[in-house]
């Protein structure tokens, strides 16, 4: 299964072809931001989506992410290590500009709240990677068919959004419906199955890394 064939099955289960696809994969995203942080201990991943915009020097971590452990950038075919600053105000002291000072951002970085923030400022396209403690996220690809969310981890993220879409859109009137106490079910025997046939128990009840 794809991560497009399993977008296409919620809609399905739920006799309810005319819900939009963004709606739906929405769902699925918060599902997966849910059971996430719960299932699994962090690994250690690097990532390679965040690529510079001249004069923006926020960006948006990858979903899952729990740690920045260390930050390179790639500049005139060389990957440059960033170092990531002790606190945010080390950054705010020196960048005190407004608008403000620009050139390649090779020599601060630090996480704020979900983003990330280089200085200087950059002033052209510069790929950054990002090398962290991230649980498992939602595939970026239609195509992808080797995910945890699409394998092991499909029937849990199927009938979890099946049940929320349906407690939160479809059935909001009868929080006790017989289709969302079906789904939640579901979702209850699917979580069960993952925990006991795929990774070992433990308390506190985390799931092992999944590699």
């Amino acid at each position: 299964m794809t991560w497009l064939e399993l977008k296409t099955t919620i809609p399905f289960r739920l006799n309810r072809p005319d819900l939009p696809d963004d709606f739906v994969e929405e769902m699925a995203l918060e599902r997966v931001d849910f059971y996430g942080p719960q299932l699994f201990t962090p690994s250690e991943q690097t990532d390679n989506s965040i690529v510079t915009q001249p004069g923006q020097y926020f960006y948006r971590l990858p979903a899952g992410t729990q740690k920045v452990t260390f930050v390179r950038v790639l500049y005139n075919g060389t990957f440059i290590p960033v170092t990531i600053a002790d606190s945010y105000n080390l950054i705010l002291g020196v960048d005190v500009l407004q608008p403000p000072f620009t050139s390649a951002p090779l020599t601060l970085c630090r996480v704020y709240g979900n983003q990330i923030r280089f200085f200087p400022t950059p002033n052209g396209q510069y790929p950054i990677e990002l090398t962290m403690l991230r649980t498992i996220g939602a595939p970026t690809d239609d195509n992808d068919d080797g995910n945890f969310w699409v394998t092991d981890g499909r029937m849990l993220l199927i009938n979890a959004t099946c049940a929320q879409i349906c407690a939160e859109y479809l059935d909001i009137s009868l929080p006790n419906s017989p289709r969302i106490m079906t789904y939640r079910a579901n979702e209850a025997e699917a979580l069960e199955k993952l925990m006991q046939n795929l990774h070992a128990m433990s308390q506190p009840s985390f799931l092992r890394q999944y590699l």
